[in-house]
This record gives structure tokens, sequence and C-alpha cells, in this order.
């Protein structure tokens, strides 16, 4: 029999109530669950349209598609270009309820990447991207095809300044949005507007995000550490080090997870002392705070000194390379010339496409459910954590974000660590590799894209891969 007739998805094999109790999508996402797990789907199996099946149980395409994308987050269904939806695979990958392989490169596997930068991909918005791209090429002109503002479409930069006015409190208009091939572009334009000025010196969080420093001593600025405690960067030591800008992530601290005190807020705009000298805010994961609002964007208080730098690498896909900084206007010049020096325009369609699935609401959506389920990610992730007794503990922290740092026992070989966890098929970021100057060992372990039902092997082999000698302190 073919495969596509042995697994194939009925009524009858799926033993649908359609008036049974709770929402529909709901009910249709643990049956088709159940078939998974008792093996009657296989690994690899593909899965009807979403029409198709609909039609047969007598459902909107709607609620299919719902119980897809629920389970597609679960990491119990994949969606492949060209080959619809299917069974996650390869086979012998575990489900709940079953004890986790161990992976290993050999075994043809790719190593679960735990890195703090990646989303939950699987949970990517492909039907209503696709449907933004098909209004796209619809919207576009010719002309705007053709020769494209280097600064962005207008219709984008307008959206993104409503939407930050909306959701972040920024008084902002279109003529300071740049649109930006991402967060990284977007910090090499800042700096080489700011050598244009003959700045020397960025003061940095230590520890926080290497590739920023590195962009900035690329562009020729020397890089100066601040080091950071339980209230943020120690913002009092600006003043001694003599910095011409600050690179800053004050709403979600990466890598401790700490918001900056509203003191040292104050005290940071106060340096800045009204565009003498710049502030980089970076606001990379604002939309993920689940406990309450974020705390306020710094642009929205002092627009004049400060550059705002967003994009959509953690709430859709970093592959998207799409990115927006909002500057002050004395920066225009420079930034403009910076931006012809630098080239790496994002693409005219996909911005109409971004700019269509805000207007339409469904950027909206996909944050709201990309929110729960975050945040249960990061509940199962830290329970998984405390069961498996992993040595050390975590940061004290926002209920925020993409990741968890986890403090190693004070003398953990930290390299040792990542060594053996990638043997154990994780790929990890070391808190060392954050860090400019030397501090205790520690893990940064993001869990955007850890299925909550694998969690306990993913906390198992975090847990195995500490020293012996650190294990049973």
């Amino acid at each position: 029999m073919p495969p596509d007739q042995a697994n194939r998805v009925t009524a009858l094999s799926l033993a649908w109530d359609g008036d049974g109790p709770g929402p529909a999508h709901q009910r249709l996402a643990a049956a088709l669950r159940a078939q998974v797990n008792a093996g009657r789907l296989a690994a690899g199996a593909r899965l009807p349209p979403t029409r198709v099946l609909a039609d047969e149980l007598g459902l909107s395409r709607w609620v299919v598609t719902e119980a897809y994308d629920q389970l597609k987050a679960e990491g119990y269904l994949a969606g492949r270009v060209g080959s619809g939806t299917v069974v996650a695979g390869p086979s012998g990958t575990s489900r709940p309820g079953q004890a986790p392989p161990r992976l290993h490169d050999h075994d043809g596997v790719r190593p679960l990447d735990l890195s703090p930068a990646l989303p939950d991909l699987s949970s990517f918005p492909r039907t209503q991207w696709r449907a933004a791209l098909t209004k796209a090429l619809g919207r576009v002109s010719d002309a705007e095809i053709g020769c494209p503002d280097p600064a962005g479409v207008l219709a984008l930069r307008a959206g993104l300044a409503a939407y930050l006015r909306r959701v972040r409190g920024l008084d902002v208009d279109a003529d300071r949005v740049h649109v930006t091939h991402g967060v990284r572009n977007a910090v090499a334009l800042v700096c080489r507007a700011l050598r244009a000025r003959g700045a020397e010196r960025l003061a940095v969080e230590d520890p926080s995000w290497p590739r920023m420093r590195d962009v900035a001593r690329g562009s020729g600025l020397e890089v100066v550490p601040v080091p950071v405690d339980e209230g943020g960067m120690q913002v009092g030591l600006l003043e001694r080090i003599g910095a011409d800008a600050v690179f800053v992530t004050p709403t979600h601290q990466f890598p401790t997870g700490v918001p900056l005190t509203a003191s040292r807020r104050l005290a940071l705009i106060d340096w800045a002392d009204g565009g003498r000298r710049l502030v980089i805010e970076d606001d990379y994961d604002a939309e993920f705070r689940y406990d309450r609002r974020p705390v306020g964007a710094l642009a929205a208080r002092a627009p004049d000194c400060v550059v705002y730098l967003g994009s959509t690498s953690k709430t859709l896909s970093p592959g998207l390379h799409l990115g927006w900084m909002v500057a002050p206007a004395a920066l225009h010049d420079d930034l403009a010339a910076a931006r012809d020096a630098v080239g790496a325009l994002t693409p005219t369609l996909d911005q109409f496409a971004l700019v269509s699935l805000v207007e339409s609401g469904a950027y909206d959506r996909h944050l709201r459910r990309m929110r729960r389920l975050n945040q249960q990610r990061r509940a199962a992730l830290l329970a998984a954590l405390a069961v498996a007794r992993a040595p050390g503990l975590p940061a004290a922290s926002m209920d925020a974000g993409l990741h968890v740092l986890w403090h190693l026992p004070e003398g953990a070989d930290e390299a040792a660590v990542l060594a053996r966890a990638h043997e154990r098929g994780l790929t990890l970021l070391g808190l060392s590799q954050c860090r400019v100057a030397p501090g205790s060992p520690g893990l940064v372990l993001g869990y955007g894209n850890v299925p909550e039902h694998r969690a306990a092997s993913v906390a198992a082999s975090v847990a195995a891969s500490v020293p012996c000698s650190h294990a049973d302190e």
C-alpha cells in the first residue's frame, strides 16, 4: 500500500466527534496528536491539505489551519515547501512519554540549536506571509521595483512609525524611520555615522551580544566595556571612560535578563546631554514580556539622543533580514552616507509584505500567539532543569524574552560543558562568549526553538554536560 494511503487521515481514523466539548481546533489538534503518539501517523507521513481535510470533516479551513499550526509549534508536525504538512521526523526522534534518544552529528540529525537568537521557526506564519507577498506584488509600482528608496519603502516606514507609536510610545514620523537589513546592519550604519562625526569610543554592556561588538570594532571604534549588575549597566562609570556613544539593551539586558533601573535610565539620558553623545538602544525582544507590559523604550523619552533599533528577527525569522532604526534628525545625512557605503538593502517585496502583515492585524495576532507559546516553553525548560537537577542556578530575571541565563557552579569549565553538550546534540552559547572581562561561567539557553515535549531531554542533556566533579556540589 502506498505510504500516503497507509497514513491517510480521515474522520474515521481520527474518531472525530464533531459535537465534542471545547473549541474545534483544539479537539482536532488533540486527535492528530493522539495519532502521532500511537504511531499510526509515522514520521514523514504527509497530511492532507487543510482545504481537503476541512471538507472531509465538515469544518472550516481555519479550524484545520489552527490545529496544524499548534502541532507545528509543539514539534509534532513540520511544513515543507512543495510537500505540504508532514509528521515531524526523522523516525526515532522522541515523542512525549518516550525516552529521548541521544543525538549525534553522525546520526544524520542536526543538533538542536539553543541559540538565544532563534524564535520558533516552525511557527512562522507561512500562510499569512504568502498572502502578504501576493498582496505586495499587486501593490508595488514599477518604479518601486526598479529604484527603491535606500531608506526603505515609504509605506513601511509610515507603518512602522504608527506601530512604534502604538506599542512602544515613540513619537515618530516616517522621515526618522530607516528600514535596515537587520540590527547588525543598523549598528554598522550608526557606527560609520559616528566615525564620520569624529567619534572614537563606544561603550558596551559587559556581558553583551558579541556580534555587535565585532561590528563596532570593524567600523574603527574602540569598544569599552561597562559592567552590568542587577540594575543593568553601571551608567555611573560612563563619565570616567570618555565614550562618545553607548550601546545598551535597557528593556531586557542581554544576556542577564534584567531591566535598566529607572534612576539609571535618567542618568543615561543626562549623560547623553541632549545629543552631544549618543545612546544606541537595541529593543531586541520587547514584544515578549509575559507577566506585564514591557519596560518603556528610552527613545520615547529622549528622541534627540537615542537611536532605536528593532527587527523581525525574534518575532518572525532572522532569515528575513528585516529591521528598522529610528534616529535623531541630526544624524540623517551621516546615516545616508553610511548607507551608500554599506549597501545591503532589504528586498522591496519583503518590505511591502511586512506592511500588509501589520496592516491586516496578522502580525499582532502572531505576536499574541507567540507570547503564549514562548511563556509555556520558558516555564517548561526551567521546570525540566529543576527536575533534572542541573548543576547551577537560573539568573534572577524577568519573565520575558527567548532565553534563560544559567549560572554554572563556580570553577566549572565552561568550554568543556559546551563541548559535552554538543556531543549530546545541543548547540549552546556560553556566558564567557558574551563577556569582555573574565567572569563566572554560565550558559545562555535559548528556548524559542525548544518544543515543550523536548524540554525534559534538553534539560537532561544540559545536566549531563556538567563535569562530574561539579555535578555533586
